[in-house]
């Protein structure tokens, strides 16, 4: 992926770069909290319940495409085109904390090894039926029934836990219904433009049965149900840690303003 956006990554002290950093390292923060405290949720082995802050890197890249994800070594990448519907540090950490919670739930790996069962079960049917047509039909169908609800599933796993460790690193989480609210009411409003251009990657099509991603309108539910878990722990203690940690943030967020007009 490096090598694919060599030409349009950005520097590491350019102001978008440093601002994911500075947000994914308090999201992966949050993210070791988590794990120590919820390891049989986050199917952790106590010795991997930890060690997120130190094992993450991000990468910034110029592109009209509004997306991010992340990759099976921690490597997460925000493509810039994603700034069109997140527009500061509360939105910005509902995004990373969806790409860090499939990272803490395993969602590649459960890809792959899905993959391989499929691969190895249309193996089997080919003995049996070596026109092929058997495993024609099982193909599609275990996409449909099977691969599509799971990865749907898993967007929705994520979309949870990436707004509790919103919460946990003191980022406002309403923050995540605002992003998708405004990716739907962009989608919207350009479905009778040029549609090559109006629908993120990770849009979902208008038949949620057949996408990969729950609807926008499935996501801005779940986020109404979630939001007074994650609310209780962005005010817990009555707000005091929450306060502190958000002035600092101002600070860092001057001082990045201020690194940037000096170059």
């Amino acid at each position: 992926m490096l090598q694919k956006y060599r030409k349009d990554i950005l520097p590491a002290n350019h102001r978008a770069s440093a601002t994911v950093n500075r947000v994914g390292q308090r999201i992966a923060n949050a993210a070791d909290e988590l794990a120590r405290e919820q390891k049989q949720l986050l199917k952790h082995s106590p010795e991997q319940a930890c060690g997120y802050a130190s094992n993450f890197s991000y990468t910034v890249v110029r592109s009209d495409m509004a997306n991010a994800f992340v990759l099976p070594n921690n490597h997460v990448f925000v493509l810039t085109g994603l700034f069109r519907y997140v527009r500061d540090e509360d939105e910005l950490a509902a995004v990373l904390g969806h790409e860090m919670g499939h990272v803490m739930v395993r969602h590649a790996g459960e890809r792959i090894s899905n993959s391989m069962m499929k691969n190895i079960i249309a193996r089997v049917l080919f003995l049996f039926d070596p026109t092929g047509f058997i495993s024609s039909v099982f193909l599609p169908v275990t996409t449909l029934l099977y691969d599509l609800p799971h990865s749907r599933s898993h967007e929705i796993e994520a979309d949870y836990i990436g707004i509790q460790l919103a919460a946990r690193a003191c980022y406002d989480p309403r923050a995540a219904k605002r992003v998708f609210l405004a990716m739907k009411n962009g989608d919207e409003g350009k479905k009778n433009t040029d549609k090559s251009q109006s629908r993120s990657p990770s849009s979902p099509p208008s038949n949620e049965f057949i996408s990969t991603h729950p609807s926008y309108d499935t996501r801005l539910s779940n986020f109404e149900e979630w939001m007074p878990e994650a609310l209780s722990k962005l005010e817990g203690d009555g707000g005091m840690k929450c306060e502190r940690v958000r002035n600092e943030m101002k600070k860092a967020r001057r001082k990045a303003a201020q690194d940037a007009t000096k170059r």
